[in-house]
């Protein structure tokens, strides 16, 4: 741990032992998405069903102040600051914690606090946790036991992922099957998803939407040659394969998309800072990805899924093992190159890519139906009465 984290853990230290002195407020929940970065994913979700069973709520959002604009947030969300003193009072005193990701440390939990883990994927490519142990950083893995040791409940959307957590998340309480509250947008009405992300682009095309994982064991100047692609061509492809008039949004992972610059065109738009993916997927036509979780997110709404990795090779050498290959596990089309990605655009059989979608769901045993937030803030709501699970 360096200098600087363990100057934080002492402040937190320092200030949660106070404001253990407080009570606990059985209204307050303090919320995460992945370390402050805005209003989005399945806290969201859940947070919008709480605040219709009961709109009393002291509903408190950590925010990184960088990333984070507020005004996407409704009226009766509070901000507040990633790590401040504000925030440590917040946990130490809320009823309820709910988080996306594992290292965002909240104190030591005290008797009659819950913690929701949500996790910010579903069925994915990588292996993680305790499957991935000898690529991941010893502080990382410390940090996350230590959170598993006081989740109470965690939700998932499959067979697969209760499988995942119960062998890899060194955890052994709590999992229920509710499907996942980030992915209710597919099943409703997204006309105002839509709009926003039109809005946003101010474009009213079709999206294309690429999101490539990141690299490890790449620097950021060679992510932006990996990730570039020739968007006139792409967007040429798709409009003659499919119809209509398409744009090309790139959205690259979190953990680079502060670095990552992107030169915008009438072919070309940067989704890098769009404040919830879920909105982008549901406003998209077709995805591409390389080893992105997004894909089993993607699939409840369409089958028009491109895989691409001109590094298929070498990302299998010098990052984490995968779950799936890509190539040999999954039915989408799959190219190594631009021109072979291009290439399957403009042959893609969309017939016989809906019966191989559907039979990959039910082989997972994906339960997400447009409920799930729903089952979760009854769950949660119950907690809040006091009743338990």
């Amino acid at each position: 741990m360096g200098l600087k984290k363990k100057l934080l853990r002492l402040k937190w230290v320092v200030f949660e032992n106070l404001f253990r002195l407080f009570k606990i407020n059985s209204n307050k929940i303090v919320v995460d998405n992945f370390l402050g970065r805005g209003y989005g994913g399945n806290p969201r979700a859940i947070v919008e069903e709480l605040l219709k069973i009961n709109d009393k709520l002291d509903v408190v959002w950590i925010t990184d102040n960088n990333i984070v604009d507020k005004k996407e947030f409704p009226q009766n969300i509070r901000c507040v600051k990633l790590n401040s003193i504000r925030e440590i009072y917040d946990c130490t005193t809320s009823s309820i914690w709910i988080d996306n990701i594992k290292i965002n440390y909240k104190g030591k939990k005290r008797k009659g606090q819950f913690y929701l883990q949500t996790w910010h994927a579903g069925v994915g490519f990588k292996k993680v946790e305790h499957e991935a142990m000898d690529s991941l950083d010893s502080g990382y893995v410390k940090e996350s036991m230590r959170d598993s040791s006081l989740i109470d409940l965690m939700i998932s959307n499959s067979d697969w992922v209760t499988k995942n957590y119960s062998d890899n998340f060194w955890y052994d309480g709590k999992i229920v099957k509710t499907g996942l509250p980030r992915n209710d947008i597919f099943f409703k009405d997204n006309k105002e998803s839509k709009q926003k992300v039109e809005s946003y682009f101010n474009s009213n095309k079709k999206i294309i939407l690429y999101a490539p994982t990141f690299r490890n064991y790449l620097n950021i100047s060679e992510q932006i040659k990996l990730f570039s692609l020739n968007a006139q061509k792409l967007v040429e492809a798709a409009e003659k394969r499919f119809g209509g008039q398409y744009i090309l949004v790139t959205r690259v992972h979190p953990n680079i998309a502060g670095e990552f610059k992107i030169t915008e065109s009438d072919y070309l738009k940067d989704g890098s800072k769009y404040p919830d993916m879920q909105e982008l997927l549901v406003s998209s036509d077709i995805l591409i990805t390389d080893f992105s979780s997004s894909l089993f997110d993607f699939m409840l709404k369409s089958s028009r899924i491109f895989l691409f990795a001109s590094d298929y090779d070498n990302y299998k050498k010098y990052e984490r093992e995968l779950k799936f290959d890509p190539k040999k596990d999954l039915p989408f089309p799959f190219a190594n190159s631009e021109e072979e990605l291009i290439s399957k655009v403009a042959t893609f059989d969309e017939d016989d890519m809906v019966v191989k979608n559907n039979n990959l769901k039910d082989s997972l045993g994906i339960c997400d139906d447009g409920h799930s937030a729903e089952r979760v803030a009854k769950l949660l709501a119950q907690v809040i009465d006091g009743v338990g699970l």
